[in-house]
């Protein structure tokens, strides 16, 4: 039977860069909202019209990855694949390893990666995708100015990696050239034959891959092969493609045929109080829960969001902020800014701001700018601000 696309989420990361969160719960697990991660890339694509999705995830994950579309009221077929990540392997070697999944009767192979949270709609990329005879399309997004300014948890750190640079042609949205913020150090260079492609580029530092891609399946094919370039490639964003991009203007391009990026009106930043409107309302994606409990004298902002079975007490202040499942927030409490997990705790006359909380917190607390996942290290009656509470392991 000859299919049109096939999906695949890459689910398999470690989080190398959030490993305070990631040391009992996949990456692909941890709670946008109340939601796992991984919720909303299955989402997009069932919307787009999927029934089957082949999901990526790392060995010994397999049941919690498969309980996941029930919990959450998803209508998709999970083909779920492990593999083993103790190498920490790139997504492009993840795609290697489910190759044989790959089907050969596809038009086109959709790819993305479990942290897309986005209100773009699929079905139209695809349509553009296909109209335009692209090779390739991703999906980008403008860096919103709010996120650039704002303080992440945690010790004060400054940046140390630059922002991807994408360029494009300016009437078309051709993809013309891409880098990984890491992969430069000041100065770029184009190749004479980039800017004789093009009457007109756009060069940004403030777009992002959002790590959604659309590909030809001979593409695919290019990428996975050994004899090709990619062959001893680790990453898609990284290596990959801006190898394929450069291909381009090469004597001997992959197949003459054009990539394209889609037009950057629909790379756009969502708005999470009309993504959880739009899906299953009164179910678990809602903004506060069924079954939450949120007492008369608590005043929970709209931008909240309140997890199922929660109990939010009286004289209690929540804004724009994130409580999990199953949690319990005492009286005298004011919480803003801040995303908490399941089953957390709050004792009563803790004040809490801009913080990710994963453990309970004692009485009369302070927590500003911290990122807390061990009881033990929070004491009762103190001021904590700009810190990791995180179990130190012992490897003596």
């Amino acid at each position: 039977m000859h299919l049109e696309a096939q999906a695949i989420v890459l689910a398999a990361g470690p989080g190398m860069r959030m490993t305070t969160l990631t040391n009992h719960t996949p990456k692909c697990l941890l709670p946008v909202g109340t939601l796992p991660m991984v919720c909303y890339p299955l989402q997009i694509l069932q919307e787009a019209g999927f029934s089957e999705v082949t999901v990526v995830v790392s060995g010994g994950e397999e049941q919690r990855m498969s309980k996941v579309v029930e919990q959450y009221g998803l209508k998709l077929n999970l083909d779920i694949a492990p593999v083993n990540t103790s190498h920490d392997p790139g997504t492009a070697d993840s795609l290697r390893h489910i190759a044989s999944k790959i089907k050969r009767s596809v038009d086109d192979v959709v790819i993305v990666t479990s942290d897309l949270v986005t209100d773009a709609k699929l079905q139209p990329i695809m349509d553009q995708h296909r109209s335009s005879g692209a090779a390739l399309t991703m999906l980008t997004a403008n860096q919103q100015p709010e996120f650039l300014k704002a303080t992440p948890p945690g010790p004060k750190t400054k940046p140390t990696i630059n922002n991807d640079v994408i360029c494009t042609q300016s009437k078309t949205g051709r993809l013309m050239y891409a880098v990984a913020g890491g992969d430069y150090d000041e100065v770029i260079s184009l190749h004479n034959r980039v800017m004789k492609s093009a009457k007109s580029l756009n060069v940004s530092t403030s777009t992002v891959d959002a790590h959604l891609y659309i590909m030809k399946r001979w593409l695919v094919d290019y990428i996975l092969s050994k004899e090709s370039l990619c062959g001893e490639m680790g990453s898609l964003k990284a290596e990959i493609l801006p190898h394929i991009i450069s291909r381009q203007f090469t004597k001997e391009p992959i197949k003459q045929r054009s990539e394209r990026k889609l037009d950057p009106s629909f790379g756009q930043s969502f708005q999470m109080h009309s993504l959880f409107e739009q899906v299953y309302p009164n179910s678990a994606w809602s903004i506060k829960h069924p079954s939450a409990d949120v007492q008369e004298k608590a005043q929970v902002s709209d931008d909240s969001l309140i997890g199922s079975g929660s109990v939010i007490c009286e004289k209690t202040n929540i804004t724009s902020s994130v409580i999990g499942n199953h949690c319990r927030i005492n009286s005298f409490v004011r919480i803003l800014n801040c995303a908490l997990g399941d089953h957390i705790t709050i004792a009563p006359g803790c004040v809490i701001e801009n913080s990710l909380i994963a453990a309970n917190v004692e009485r009369k607390c302070t927590i500003k700018n911290c990122i807390v996942t061990d009881p033990n290290k929070i004491e009762e009656n103190k001021t904590y601000t700009n810190e990791i509470l995180e179990a130190v392991q012992d490897f003596a």
